[in-house]
């Protein structure tokens, strides 16, 4: 479904965004519009995930960036909590071992070009891992979550779209698997914050494979005239209503220690 797949190893974040192609990010913000949802102002959550990914994946730019802020309180106090929690994350094995792959790329973009019409999409994913052998590709995403449990989290999976973004990261990268691991913001009074693996479910991918496959044929539509927005979102929220969230194994969950 993807072709003319491009790795661009150099690029920074700011690049990424630059590149004249579709994103997750583009696919939600037109989800939203054609579905009449109120624009978010996610500035601040924006901001807390930038700093939670570069403390996992980028360490010394971590570093960095929490040294910039020595006279702004809050946004101090904002990157040093997502730096706990990144610890929090990398104290648990398995976590902790994809992070540190040999044979992971972390924070690196790549360009396709969707075949069925003929867009230009892009990703970044958190972290790309191979297996020694090349014979299977896994698609590692890091989030933050303030949910109280981990079937609670699990409903965030179709919620805010994570099945589309992994179906769509792995598609577009020809991975096999995609691994959610998310840790709690906010955990019980007195425990320290959860940290859960959750490995997307073939159900899942079929799911989210289904709605970026309608976004990208919308946005695709849209350049057309002929079709009114009306159109498009009613044919959008009949595939979206119909989707159901499938909560099978492979899951995993650790106590941070």
């Amino acid at each position: 479904m993807f072709t003319n797949l491009q790795h661009h190893p150099t690029i920074t974040q700011a690049e990424h965004r630059a590149l004249a192609a579709i994103s997750n990010t583009d696919l939600s913000t037109l989800a939203d519009e054609l579905l009449g949802r109120p624009r978010r102002d996610c500035t601040a959550a924006f901001a807390f995930g930038s700093y939670f990914h570069s403390a996992i994946l980028e360490p010394d730019q971590y570093e960095q960036i929490a040294s910039g802020f020595p006279f702004d309180a809050r946004e101090h106090s904002r990157c040093a909590e997502a730096g706990k929690l990144a610890r929090t994350v990398k104290r648990q094995r398995y976590p902790r071992h994809l992070i540190y792959s040999a044979h992971g790329q972390a924070e690196q973009s790549y360009t396709a070009t969707h075949e069925p019409t003929g867009l230009l999409v892009k990703v970044r994913p958190d972290l790309l891992i191979d297996s020694p052998k090349r014979q299977r590709r896994t698609v590692v995403d890091f989030k933050t979550t303030s949910c109280r449990d981990l079937a609670q989290f699990l409903t965030t999976v179709e919620q805010y779209g994570y099945d589309r973004q992994g179906a769509f990261y792995a598609d577009v990268l020809q991975a096999q698997r995609v691994v959610l691991i998310a840790v709690q913001k906010k955990p019980l009074k007195g425990q320290e914050p959860q940290v859960w693996v959750v490995e997307l479910t073939a159900g899942q991918m079929d799911s989210g494979r289904k709605k970026y496959g309608k976004l990208l044929r919308c946005a695709a539509e849209q350049r057309q005239p002929r079709q009114s927005g009306g159109q498009l979102a009613t044919a959008l929220a009949q595939d979206f209503g119909r989707a159901t969230l499938t909560l099978n194994k492979p899951t995993r969950h650790f106590a941070a220690a």
